[in-house]
């Protein structure tokens, strides 16, 4: 405020009366003070009027409202490891045509001294802003380029490299992928269906094995029509790999009264879901574990040293996830017809 009325040519006083709007100012005065706060980027920062130490403790996870996975594990995990340290988590959703706004008066009114940042896209406006605010953030994901970056992601590539290796050492030589087709929404970028795609097709060609790759929106016509569209696309598939848990339960569900056993005919695996969700499924399906828990905590702990003087070289940890097996694998069939004889006979 001392800056502002500096630049003004006022006192303090008339700065709080234009801020709070308690007493009446010249025009002339207040568009000077309006256009002193617009050129050095004030906003009144209500945690500091109450707060000595100007700091609000608090750290906000901001995600979109177009969220379309299931955080539980990584928001607990992140919000007890901020508890530990005496920090407070909020759930700050952002609007995608607002983000620009919204990330600036969230830093610059001192809601939050830091923020996580979920679901990052490849290329991700929302990083831009956070660095031209100089606000202290962590990334649960990656984008393309990391540097001077904290960020924490699931491994991806070796998590769709493992799940191929695992059901190729059964015998399974035709593969199919499954991923989130996420195009023609704000989340076009999502990094996650890229990398797994682009790990699938170089593993396959890498292994010398048969792949195809389905990209499936969530629109429930889609995930219905999937089957269909395995039968049509690569008949000759044995073994499914699903970043997408609609598509995989769908299938589970599905399949099998049309006449296609699961695994004897088919197997079917998850990446980056949960065991509590494949085991609502009959056959419980095989998945390979998010590690959500690890990776809240991990994001939360290197805001938190940044926010407290921490000038270690930034943080980026991948972490893979693990198995669990289930009922929904196993290996491949000697001698089955294709799968779109298989659902005709259904």
């Amino acid at each position: 405020m001392q800056q502002v009325a500096d630049r003004a040519r006022v006192s303090i006083a008339t700065v709080s009366f234009v801020v709070n709007g308690t007493k009446p100012v010249s025009d002339e005065t207040r568009d000077r003070i309006l256009a002193a706060i617009d050129e050095l980027g004030y906003r009144r920062n209500s945690a500091a009027r109450a707060l000595a130490s100007r700091k609000s403790r608090v750290i906000a996870l901001i995600y979109p409202l177009l969220d379309h996975r299931h955080h539980h594990s990584f928001v607990d995990a992140a919000a007890t490891a901020a508890e530990e340290r005496g920090y407070n988590l909020v759930l700050w959703p952002l609007h995608s045509d607002n983000v620009s706004r919204e990330i600036t008066s969230l830093i610059q009114s001192g809601s939050a001294d830091g923020v996580i940042l979920m679901e990052v896209q490849l290329d991700d406006e929302r990083v831009d802003h956070l660095r031209r605010a100089e606000a202290p953030f962590a990334l649960i994901g990656r984008t393309r380029e990391t540097d001077g970056i904290d960020c924490v992601d699931i491994d991806f590539e070796r998590s769709v490299e493992m799940a191929i290796d695992d059901l190729a050492a059964v015998g399974h030589r035709d593969f199919a992928l499954i991923v989130e087709d996420l195009s023609g929404t704000p989340l076009a970028g999502y990094a996650p269906p890229i990398r797994s795609e682009q790990a699938f097709t170089e593993v396959i060609a890498s292994r010398g094995l048969n792949g195809t790759v389905f990209r499936v929106t969530h629109d429930s016509e889609a995930v219905l029509a999937l089957a269909d569209d395995l039968a049509r696309r690569a008949p000759q598939t044995t073994a499914i790999i699903s970043v997408h848990d609609e598509a995989a339960f769908s299938l589970v569900m599905s399949l099998p009264r049309r006449g296609v056993r699961i695994p004897e005919d088919l197997s079917i695996t998850g990446v980056a879901t949960s065991t509590a969700m494949g085991d609502l499924l009959e056959p419980p399906l095989t998945v390979y574990d998010a590690p959500g828990s690890p990776l809240g905590r991990l994001a939360t702990e290197a805001l938190i040293a940044r926010l407290e003087g921490s000038s270690a070289p930034p943080m980026l940890q991948r972490l893979a996830c693990t198995l669990r097996p289930g009922e929904s694998t196993g290996p491949a069939p000697a001698d089955r017809a294709p799968l779109d004889r298989l659902l005709e006979q259904g």
